[in-house]
């Protein structure tokens, strides 16, 4: 098997290189461990059409670390109390604020009773405007245009044990017309004057605060900044 070391000493397993049998592979792994001196952690990334092997290494002390569609990373510890990082702990969402004149697009879901924000989770690999557009479209079908970022919500108690970042964007409105595409989850869609939308005693406090700065201070904002960065896929705002 191809083995890779990281600046964290700790050892990879290339997928790539993984053995075709389950009996194989338990002598090779068995026979590799007492030979990692010096490491660390040892990592092994188990492609799902490869699955019978993880009870092999879930017997020899691996435990899973994260996972996707795919596959399944395990990791095990080499030495007592090494510093094994996190995969991930949040989920990203956007919610848009956007405004015609005094009125502001709002939308109503199926599990809370008062006006929200249109917005949703940012997919993965997906910039920060392209899911604001996306999310505003189908849950409004108004066509949305980024401006600038006015909030940024950490909230711990999300789904699946994680926390959730929320941000809150400003967007520009290029269409007016109503059409609600995600009717799975989606119930109304409006415009409605911010003053009215403020007064609502079923709207959550962090909603109207947010809108309320967006009204009361129209220089609370970060912008998209097209500087050149040593990583590709990234966005910067300030």
């Amino acid at each position: 098997m191809k083995l890779t070391e990281d600046r964290y000493q700790g050892i990879t397993i290339d997928p790539d290189s993984l053995p075709e049998s389950t009996d194989e592979f338990q002598k090779e792994i068995a026979t590799l461990i007492p030979n990692l001196n010096g490491s660390k952690l040892l990592w092994v990334k188990i492609p799902i059409e490869k699955s019978d092997f993880i009870p092999v290494l879930t017997k020899l002390d691996f435990q899973f670390h994260h996972c996707k569609e795919d596959y399944l990373m395990l990791v095990k510890k080499l030495v007592e109390n090494p510093i094994v990082p996190t995969a991930k702990n949040y989920t990203v969402g956007v919610g848009a604020i956007i405004r015609d004149g005094n009125n502001l697009l709002v939308v109503k879901d199926k599990f809370n009773t008062g006006y929200k924000l249109p917005g949703g989770h940012v997919d993965n690999n997906e910039a920060l405007k392209e899911a604001l557009k996306r999310e505003v479209f189908e849950e409004t079908g108004i066509h949305a245009e980024f401006e600038s970022i006015l909030n940024l919500g950490h909230f711990t108690k999300g789904q699946f044990e994680e926390s959730i970042i929320y941000i809150v964007c400003t967007a520009k409105a290029l269409t007016k017309e109503i059409s609600i595409y995600d009717d799975s989850e989606i119930i109304e869609a409006r415009w409605i004057d911010v003053e009215e939308f403020l007064r609502l005693e079923d709207t959550n406090t962090y909603n109207k605060n947010v809108v309320l700065a967006s009204v009361n201070n129209k220089d609370l904002k970060l912008t998209e900044q097209p500087i050149k960065l040593t990583v590709s896929g990234a966005e910067v705002f300030y």
